[in-house]
């Protein structure tokens, strides 16, 4: 079991597209063992996903080429032993308005089951915007 953590610049997005990007997400996600989830800020991605290797390697290549957003940056390629995540295809964590309430929504939503340092990289990114 892997783990990869990625930050990606957002293209300009319009209306429903995160809601697109969701649905062709849990929709393929389940079908390919992979779950994870999605913050995005209104300019910057980060998205955790955890799977097989190869199914992850594969979805990392599709993302490289999605047009949605550029300048894609692996924080965290590693193996765990069990997923954090096992009944999330892909879920959007939303960004609370305050700073205060982002950190403590984001805490109470990803829970105690990160490695410590990935946890620290999700909360720091919460907190930016």
């Amino acid at each position: 079991m892997r783990q990869i953590v990625y930050i990606s610049t957002a293209t300009p997005l319009v209306g429903s597209e995160i809601g697109n990007i969701l649905e062709t997400a849990v929709s393929r996600n389940s079908m390919r063992g992979i779950t994870g989830f999605l913050l995005y800020n209104g300019r910057n991605f980060l998205q955790l996903i955890e799977g097989g290797s190869t199914e992850l390697m594969v979805l990392m290549n599709r993302l490289a080429r999605d047009h949605r957003h550029n300048g894609m940056v692996t924080l965290e390629n590693r193996l765990v032993e069990e997923r954090a995540f096992p009944t999330w295809a892909m879920r959007q964590l939303p960004l609370a308005e305050t700073l205060d309430r982002r950190r403590l929504s984001i805490e109470q939503q990803i829970g105690n089951g990160l490695d410590e340092q990935i946890r620290r990289t999700v909360l720091n990114f919460a907190e930016l915007n």
